[in-house]
């Protein structure tokens, strides 16, 4: 009664969603299992015993996500869903380096017109399928969250972020070799993030803080993110050890809490973001593939895209 109450004042659409998340059936039947979806872009992991999933991205060199990724994303939550003794996720990256890159720039350089409004929607699902999922959903960052890879681990429950690894010394002072960063730096490749993905930089770190960052394009360091509230915790090393300690620890509190009422005081605090993506979803797309399309903002991503080049050909 707890989840119809919480959607009793909302549209019948996202009552329908929100319904659909919490009442699933049970499609994975062993205590661990492991599945892959969409050219194994991902790797699902699932331990009944502790009702805790994990959702590996797995699309190499970046997990730049492209419209297969998308889709990859959002059948492997909805895969996790359908099994009702799992009640968290855990969701990181096979490449320690990398969380996600972001958008795939090929699908915004020179884009297909029928392809482009499906990759948006893809992006929008991703997005709706995470930040409304009946799942506590756990982001352990242990590589760079740039642009929509920022969006993932906002969309997230709780965020862990991996301090960086692997040791340099200069001048007899020990220094980080890879420190990772996160942020939405949209504007520093000539474009715009998309309002819904703002709002939600709004909402996790404030007006003033995310009014600054976004028009800067800023990427945040693990320290700063963890002052801002863009990440809530800190790991000291990379994904290996303490990092996956610390979002296992947290995947797991998560279960423990009743299902329905950890699903009811969720959509207290979300119901509202879902509604306004159902109701702008179409202008969204719009906009957006129209904005893409512009020479200016065109030209912009052909000189980002030969700097990627020209900076590969000096490592």
């Amino acid at each position: 009664m707890i989840g119809l109450t919480l959607i009793h004042h909302t549209s019948p659409q996202l009552q329908k969603y929100c319904l659909s998340r919490v009442q699933t059936p049970s499609v994975l039947a062993s205590l661990f299992s492991t599945a892959s979806a969409k050219d194994d872009f991902t790797h699902i992991s699932v331990n009944e015993e502790s009702g805790v999933a994990m959702l590996m991205l797995n699309r190499p060199p970046a997990n730049s996500l492209s419209l297969e990724m998308n889709e990859a994303i959002s059948t492997s939550i909805k895969q996790i869903e359908a099994n009702p003794k799992v009640q968290s996720v855990i969701i990181a990256s096979s490449n320690p380096s990398i969380f996600s890159a972001g958008l795939d720039i090929a699908e915004l350089v020179e884009p297909d017109k029928d392809r482009l409004p499906k990759f948006w929607n893809s992006l929008q699902q991703v997005y709706l399928d995470l930040y409304g999922s009946r799942l506590a959903t756990i982001a352990a960052i242990q590589g760079h969250a740039p642009a929509a890879g920022c969006m993932l681990a906002m969309a997230c429950d709780y965020r862990i972020m991996c301090a960086g690894h692997g040791d340099d010394e200069v001048d007899g002072k020990k220094r980080r070799k890879h420190v990772p960063t996160i942020g939405l730096n949209e504007t520093q490749l000539g474009i715009a993030a998309p309002p819904w993905m703002g709002q939600l930089m709004v909402r996790t770190i404030g007006f003033r803080m995310a009014e600054r960052a976004l028009a800067l394009g800023t990427l945040f360091q693990p320290t700063d993110a963890l002052k801002v509230g863009l990440v809530d915790e800190v790991g000291n090393e990379q994904v290996s050890n303490p990092l996956m300690q610390k979002a296992y620890r947290e995947a797991a509190l998560y279960a423990k809490i009743p299902p329905q009422a950890r699903v009811a005081s969720k959509m207290v605090t979300r119901s509202d973001c879902l509604q306004d993506m159902f109701a702008t979803r179409e202008a969204d797309n719009d906009f957006f593939c129209g904005f893409i399309g512009q020479d200016e903002v065109q030209k912009n991503l052909k000189g980002y895209v030969e700097a990627l080049k020209q900076k590969s050909k000096k490592v």
